[in-house]
C-alpha cells in the first residue's frame, strides 16, 4: 500500500483529533471496572498517544523544516546551510580531482575591449540558464552590440534564437559538440 505524503495541517488535524480520543478514553477507562488481561481501552490508548508522540516529536517539526528548506530553495536543486544564498557547484580547482560540490555562485562578465561593462552573479551551476537573464540586466541603448563571444557552456538554441531576434546580434557561440563534429571521420575512426 502506498503512502500518501501528509500536508503540515493534515499532520496537526490528526494530532488534535488524537489528542481528543485519547481524552475521550481516559473518561472510558475512569468508569470502567478492572478487567482481568488489561483493558483494550487502555491498549488503544497507548497506542493513540504513540502515535500522537510520532506525529508532534518527529514528523511535524520534520515538515516544518522541510516547508522551510523548500522555501529557500526556490528554483535551484541545492543550497548551502552556512550560506543558504549559495549553490552547490562542482569547482574547476578541485584539487583532489573526485567532483567534489561546493557552495558557490555563477559569476558572469561582459566585457568590450578588455575592459569590463557589466557583471552579474547568479545561483545557477550552469552557464545555458545564465545567458538570456545577464543580456537582459544590461543597457544597450548606451553600448550597442554587434556580436555576442561565449565559450561552448552558453549553447543553446533558446540562447542563439534569443540573441539573433530580440537582440539583432550575431552569436559567436559554438554549440556543445562544436569541436567534435568538425573533426573528419576518418580522424575519429583513427583515434579509436
Amino acid at each position: 500500500m502506498k503512502r500518501q505524503r501528509q500536508t503540515r495541517k493534515t499532520l496537526e488535524k490528526t494530532s488534535e483529533q488524537l489528542t481528543n480520543e485519547i481524552e475521550r478514553l481516559d473518561q472510558v477507562i475512569a468508569t470502567e471496572p478492572i478487567i482481568p488481561g488489561g483493558s483494550p481501552n487502555k491498549r488503544l490508548r497507548r497506542k493513540f498517544k504513540h502515535d500522537r508522540h510520532l506525529i508532534d516529536s518527529d514528523y511535524l517539526p520534520r515538515k516544518r523544516k522541510y516547508e522551510s528548506n523548500n522555501a529557500i530553495f526556490g528554483d535551484r536543486n541545492s543550497f548551502s546551510k552556512t550560506d543558504p544564498d549559495a549553490t552547490f557547484m562542482r569547482m574547476k580547482e578541485d584539487a583532489m580531482q573526485n567532483g567534489q560540490l561546493k557552495p558557490g555562485y555563477n559569476l558572469q562578465i561582459a566585457t568590450q575591449n578588455q575592459f569590463a561593462l557589466y557583471y552579474d552573479i547568479n545561483q545557477r551551476p550552469a552557464d545555458q540558464r545564465t545567458l538570456i537573464p545577464f543580456l537582459q540586466s544590461m543597457d544597450f541603448q548606451t553600448t550597442p552590440i554587434k556580436y555576442i563571444v561565449a565559450d561552448a557552456g552558453y549553447g543553446s538554441e533558446q540562447n542563439y534564437n534569443y540573441i539573433e531576434n530580440k537582440l539583432t546580434a550575431q552569436a559567436l557561440i559554438p554549440y556543445g559538440m562544436f569541436e567534435k563534429s568538425r573533426l573528419d571521420p576518418i580522424d575519429v575512426m583513427q583515434a579509436k
